[in-house]
């Protein structure tokens, strides 16, 4: 599982642009961060937990060992307690993401409480994957679904390139287009997706609060594919940390690059 948080999305940037802005970043005390996610796949699930680092200490964020991780499927009445199986690592062992469910999070680690809940919405077929290749001579992945109508929804596309997930992901929510078919061009670099490469994306259905936390993420990281202003996107989990918790639903489709 891929931390996500806004800081990882900032380093991944400076690591990609040629000039080294300074923003005296190193002040920032260090945070947790979580990321936990439960969905309609397979388990087991994981939580992350991680502290955040100096801006220009590297990609390198220490997990954090020995904290109490659980996970409550509120609306069924399942506690799972979750096991550390690698450093950070909190594996689940018996719940099961069931859309319409409400599930809470609860971490406690050195002494403080994070909690945060999170709804699973129903999911929503990804009907086709297409390629388009007419923007700068750089392939872009189109997604092809009906969305559904008179339910305000929310979607995080995410695309994988023969096995690997790409580190840009998209978010889109349905307020200006609710009940129509979707047809949506998704954003990637130039030298991302190649003639003949098999591409897998993601349609994710995701809450109203985890959207705002990775909207936020989103702009903060790609804004008009530079780095902007810095900002700490809205977490879902309460405690004050970073990171989010999120019940999503996933529908995937697979397609071969062919121009």
């Amino acid at each position: 599982m891929k931390k996500i948080a806004f800081f990882v999305l900032f380093s991944w940037i400076l690591s990609s642009c040629q000039k080294v802005v300074s923003l005296g970043l190193n002040q920032t005390a260090p945070q947790f961060g979580i990321q936990g996610i439960i969905s309609d796949t397979a388990g087991p699930y994981h939580v992350l937990i991680y502290k955040s680092v100096g801006f220009y200490s590297g990609n390198v964020y220490p997990n954090v060992s020995g904290a109490s991780v659980s996970i409550t499927d509120i609306t069924a009445g399942i506690t799972d307690s979750l096991t550390e199986t690698a450093m950070g690592d909190y594996t689940t062992h018996t719940i099961i993401g069931t859309p319409g469910d409400t599930y809470q999070l609860k971490v406690i680690a050195d002494g403080t409480t994070y909690m945060a809940s999170s709804t699973m919405p129903q999911p929503v077929l990804l009907d086709s994957i297409t390629f388009d290749n007419q923007t700068k001579n750089t392939i872009r992945a189109v997604v092809h679904f009906q969305d559904p109508a008179g339910t305000a929804n929310f979607y995080k596309y995410s695309t994988a390139v023969n096995g690997v997930v790409m580190n840009r992901f998209q978010t889109f929510e349905d307020r200006l287009s609710d009940g129509r078919y979707i047809t949506d061009k998704l954003d990637n670099d130039s030298s991302e997706i190649k003639n003949n490469d098999l591409v897998r994306v993601s349609l994710v259905s995701i809450d109203s609060k985890v959207f705002t936390f990775l909207s936020e993420a989103e702009k903060v990281a790609y804004q008009n594919d530079q780095l902007s202003a810095p900002a700490t996107p809205i977490s879902n989990i309460s405690g004050g940390c970073l990171g989010y918790f999120s019940a999503q639903t996933v529908r995937s489709k697979d397609g071969y690059v062919k121009f």
